[in-house]
Order: structure tokens, then C-alpha cells, then sequence
């Protein structure tokens, strides 16, 4: 067995790509995306006083909670 798996970003995009990294880096980003499922789901029951606090409105951060798991990228 390979200890080697497809880039995530690759199957993200729909592309196939053949670029490889190794099983650290997709177990990285699995890691990731289970850090952003929790960190989305405190974020959805912050209070208004508690968002205007980290710098958030109540849509953004409804925006925010709504993203996919995988989405992980900062928004510009």
C-alpha cells in the first residue's frame, strides 16, 4: 500500500490532477476541516454583544456557520 494519497484541493476542484502528497497531509486536512465544523458550530450560538466582539455580525457569522467543512480557506 502506498503511503502516499491525492492532493485534497484536486478532488475539491473536480480536477485529477496526479500530484501526490503524503498521508500526513491529507490527514492534515481532514484535521482541519473537523477543527472548522467545531469552531463554525460555537460560532453559530455566539450572542450579538459576543460577535460584535470578535468583529462579526449576526449574517456573517450565519454565513460562516453555513460553509461546507472542506470550504477552509480564509475569505478575502
Amino acid at each position: 500500500m502506498s503511503d502516499h494519497a491525492l492532493h485534497p484541493g484536486s478532488l475539491l476542484r473536480g480536477g485529477t490532477s496526479a500530484r501526490r502528497v503524503p498521508a500526513a497531509g491529507w490527514l492534515a486536512f481532514v484535521a482541519r476541516m473537523v477543527r472548522a465544523i467545531e469552531e463554525r458550530r460555537i460560532l453559530a450560538t455566539l450572542d450579538d454583544r459576543m460577535l460584535a466582539d470578535v468583529g462579526l455580525n449576526r449574517l456573517d457569522a450565519e454565513r460562516e456557520a453555513a460553509r461546507a467543512p472542506w470550504d477552509i480557506q480564509p475569505r478575502v
